[in-house]
């Protein structure tokens, strides 16, 4: 059977946060066995994680988080994880496709929203997505990203974005990823990182997600 992952230079070293222990076992076990994934760690709550967190000399690249856990939700736990480490890509892994689980997950910082039904190779992909730039949304959840942003009457030019922002924002909804868009551009990936900042920091957002509903919602895109 060919090998459809993408080639990448080393395993992304990766948490797990998940209560159910079944779930959790198999996952992590089905993620090792991958060449892209090393499932170093995983929690039942987030709790345990932000105590091993600060303490972890090499902190993970990613995490997969549920939000229906014991004690502190996955969403809550992803604003504390990110005030920790802001570069740890975190991806939401749940089964819930609730609008305001959505919205809070992407306002939170999410860079992913996973649905538990999701193919295993679709969540390794979704992970690799996520660490070159990009963003993973589930396609069940995708029309719920964009609802999730409240409509406005703002006409398209309202707002201080630059044609390049806007450009580097039209190629983020396209699904393009930092290299990709540096590519095609004609940019440095530095360029392109820092337009998509801007961009974030403007829209007053904190991921690529949000960043392309909010700029479909306001007509800028």
């Amino acid at each position: 059977m060919p090998n459809t992952y993408r080639d990448t230079p080393a395993p992304v070293a990766l948490w797990l946060i998940e209560d159910n222990a079944a779930f959790r076992s198999n996952l992590a076990e089905m993620l090792n066995s991958t060449d892209h994934i090393e499932c170093s760690r995983d929690f039942s709550s987030c709790e345990e994680a932000l105590e091993s967190l600060p303490q972890c000399e090499e902190k993970p690249q990613a995490m997969l988080i549920d939000i229906s856990l014991p004690g502190m939700s996955g969403i809550e736990g992803l604003k504390h994880i990110l005030d920790i480490a802001p570069e740890i890509k975190c991806i939401v892994l749940t089964g819930s496709d609730k609008q305001q689980d959505v919205f809070d997950a992407i306002c939170a910082g999410a860079d992913g929203y996973l649905l538990k039904n999701t193919s295993m190779d679709q969540i390794v992909h979704s992970i690799q997505d996520v660490m070159e730039g990009g963003a993973s949304l589930d396609p069940q959840v995708a029309s719920i990203v964009l609802n999730a942003f409240p409509k406005t009457n703002a006409l398209p030019k309202e707002h201080d974005l630059t044609e390049r922002e806007i450009e580097v924002l039209k190629h983020l909804a396209d699904g393009l990823i930092i290299k990709e868009i540096s590519d095609l551009l004609q940019l440095s990936p530095h360029t392109v990182k820092f337009h998509v900042a801007n961009t974030y920091k403007k829209l007053n957002v904190q991921s690529q997600a949000g960043a392309v509903a909010k700029g479909i919602r306001k007509g800028i895109i």
